[in-house]
């Protein structure tokens, strides 16, 4: 039985959050045209897409719970507590969504961008505690960054456990879940950015992936799909992540888990 954990990150809230703060919008117009003119998207999500900045909000959090809660995922949503690399909504702007997610019955924890600075991390820990009242569930550095000691400063931080480890080249790391110190680490085996944009694509690639992962006799796997995805705009690769949410609960060789839980069975506390 493999066991599969579903995470989100929150990298996008609201329309202004690219206003004046970053060059994302004007990037995100020349891109989706450059796909538009190869055929890899159409005029719908083109327009979809680029008209989203007019939008007042640009996550899907809601529609996103919904789907997770009647597929039975008890997913985790990490949230940003500092700007960067294309994030750029400020902790204050986030402390709504977070209690939304976390009145709905769902984890909370952070989204990091400092990696490399004991203080800085300690700094995001300490932020979403302030803001929320309570210790985040855990942790993943924004666009999977880490180096040899960013899990050990994760540990020290305080943070119960981390889902940074990605191997970009092979398009996810299969390994189990393992300590750093006091805290566990959960490699990140399928990642949505990181699979092919094109529906079929994407649903031969993850098959090939959880194929792999029965072969290693792994117990555990890691999911990670982008909130704001789960939409018209992004069809294909929302498309992907209803297919395999389905393919998993219609399984019996899968089941839903949450990093709780999955702590919990390995002999830990969250």
């Amino acid at each position: 039985m493999i066991k599969v954990i579903v995470s989100h990150d929150v990298d996008h809230l609201y329309g202004r959050d690219h206003w004046f703060r970053d060059l994302i919008y004007p990037k995100m117009w020349v891109r989706t045209t450059l796909e538009l003119f190869r055929g890899q998207i159409t005029g719908h999500e083109w327009w979809l897409r680029n008209t989203s900045c007019f939008r007042k909000y640009r996550h899907n959090l809601q529609a996103q719970m919904d789907f997770d809660r009647e597929h039975g995922i008890e997913s985790v949503f990490f949230f940003g507590m500092a700007k960067g690399l294309g994030m750029s909504y400020k902790p204050a702007e986030a402390k709504p969504m977070i209690s939304l997610v976390h009145d709905n019955g769902f984890d909370t924890g952070v989204h990091g961008i400092d990696y490399q600075s004991q203080d800085g991390i300690n700094k995001e820990y300490n932020t979403f505690k302030e803001l929320m009242g309570y210790d985040p569930c855990g942790i993943r550095m924004h666009y999977v960054r880490f180096d040899e000691e960013t899990f050990g400063r994760l540990n020290v931080a305080g943070y119960v456990f981390d889902t940074t480890e990605f191997d970009k080249p092979s398009c996810g790391t299969l390994k189990a879940p393992y300590m750093v110190g006091d805290m566990w680490e959960f490699p990140l085996a399928i990642m949505d950015g990181y699979l092919p944009q094109q529906f079929e694509k994407a649903k031969e690639k993850t098959l090939e992936i959880l194929d792999r992962c029965r072969g290693m006799g792994l117990t555990y796997v890691t999911v990670l799909f982008h909130d704001y995805q789960f939409c018209d705009d992004y069809k294909d690769i929302r498309d992907w992540y209803v297919w395999l949410m389905d393919y998993i609960k219609d399984s019996p060789d899968y089941e839903f888990i949450s990093y709780r839980k999955a702590i919990a069975e390995l002999g830990g506390t969250l």
